[in-house]
């Protein structure tokens, strides 16, 4: 074996039997597969594209440090206002899909309306809300979560993108950027690190087997990061205060510069390997015959 070590590069040998690293993450041996799997794996129609979160989600939730988080969620609190406020206030949404019906169709809440109307979809704030709707959560990191779940969907309109699965790239993204243009370092690595671990997975699985969608998906790493750091802190907007305005008065508001729509639903379908558009299919036909067509 050649000799590193005057580079620095030396072999350490151990006694243990087991994997283990100065990393909490490298230990997990169950998020060590998760990743592994995610990032080399090929997309089929048994396992949908997003089936990666769970259970890269549920070994990431068994090595963050939650009491550590929340300390720091403090520390931040005493020194930014804002983000006291936004914490002290706890707002959670509460709207359905009927509610959003009212609004016109080129607004924020029209666009989401026919967003979840053309899909047959309903809002799901959070599963904890819809079996007990006097739930609230007892922790800031709690609390935190729980309206990065509820305002996902608006970050695909403000950044521009569709739901498909590459366009998930961007707001990912954009949250990553956004914490750590707005808080310390220390807690904006905190909360987007579950981001991080899945959105760059996505990022690998298309370079090693999808290489028509590379070109779309690092043009929406691009845009994400950009309009991340330029957005006004996303994770405390109140959306229904929104809803009303138009797309360019709702980025305007937010200090999301003016940028153009783009489609990315075949280039999806291409990288779900035809389950995407297969889906779609199904979903259409349910609808058509739900409506006697």
């Amino acid at each position: 074996m050649d000799d590193f070590s005057r580079l620095g590069v030396t072999e350490i040998s151990t006694e243990n039997s087991v994997l283990i690293s100065s990393s909490k993450y490298l230990n997990e041996p169950r998020l060590r597969d998760a990743l592994t799997t995610a990032m080399l794996r090929r997309n089929g129609r048994e396992r949908r594209v997003g089936w990666d979160s769970t259970p890269i989600v549920r070994a990431y939730w068994e090595v963050r440090d939650v009491k550590a988080i929340n300390a720091m969620i403090a520390t931040e609190r005493a020194r930014n206002p804002a983000l006291d406020a936004f914490f002290s206030a706890r707002h959670i949404s509460t709207f359905t899909r009927t509610d959003l019906a009212r609004y016109a169709p080129h607004s924020l809440g029209g666009i989401f309306y026919a967003y979840l109307a053309e899909n047959d979809l309903d809002i799901d704030l959070d599963p904890r809300l819809r079996r007990d709707p006097n739930w609230r959560p007892s922790t800031d990191l709690e609390y935190f979560e729980l309206r990065a779940a509820q305002t996902h969907d608006f970050e695909h309109i403000l950044g521009g993108v569709g739901f498909d699965a590459l366009a998930e790239v961007v707001p990912f993204w954009m949250r990553i950027e956004n914490y750590h243009a707005h808080m310390t370092p220390e807690l904006a690595g905190e909360l987007a690190a579950l981001y991080v671990l899945l959105v760059l997975p996505m990022q690998t699985r298309t370079a090693l087997h999808y290489p028509r969608a590379w070109p779309m998906v690092s043009r929406f790493i691009e845009r994400g990061i950009q309009l991340g750091r330029v957005a006004a802190p996303l994770y405390m907007v109140r959306y229904e205060d929104l809803l009303s305005l138009s797309l360019p008065e709702a980025r305007a508001k937010l200090s999301i510069p003016l940028i153009e729509e783009i489609d990315s639903y075949e280039l999806s379908d291409y990288f779900s390997e035809g389950a995407q558009l297969a889906n779609a299919k199904a979903t259409r036909a349910v609808k058509r015959s739900r409506a006697g067509v």
